[in-house]
């Protein structure tokens, strides 16, 4: 990897469905944000795949749930699912987005 974390983009004809990985914390917050914006159509339903990441913070998670509310506000589905290891697992349900994640 390139790059601390990556995002990857498949564009169906009804369902954009994107790859994240790497370390998703504060530190490349701002790039992971702009990789994501830059690759999304709001006119496709999306479906995020967040797999194992090296480090996720709140940060990250805070960013999933905006671009979450995003599509809904726009009466898009946008769903979050993961393959996560143990210390992320707790972050996320200690956060109390455990419902935010299709685990």
């Amino acid at each position: 990897m390139d790059t601390a974390f990556s995002v990857d983009v498949k564009i169906d004809k009804d369902q954009s469905k994107m790859l994240i990985s790497g370390e998703l914390i504060i530190n490349h917050i701002g790039k992971i944000k702009e990789s994501i914006l830059d690759a999304v159509d709001f006119s496709n339903d999306l479906k995020i795949q967040v797999a194992n990441p090296s480090a996720m913070d709140i940060t990250f998670i805070q960013l999933m749930s905006s671009l979450v509310k995003s599509y809904q506000n726009k009466g898009k589905n946008c769903t979050v699912e993961g393959t996560l290891g143990e210390d992320v697992y707790g972050l996320v349900s200690n956060a109390g987005f455990n419902n935010l994640f299709k685990l």
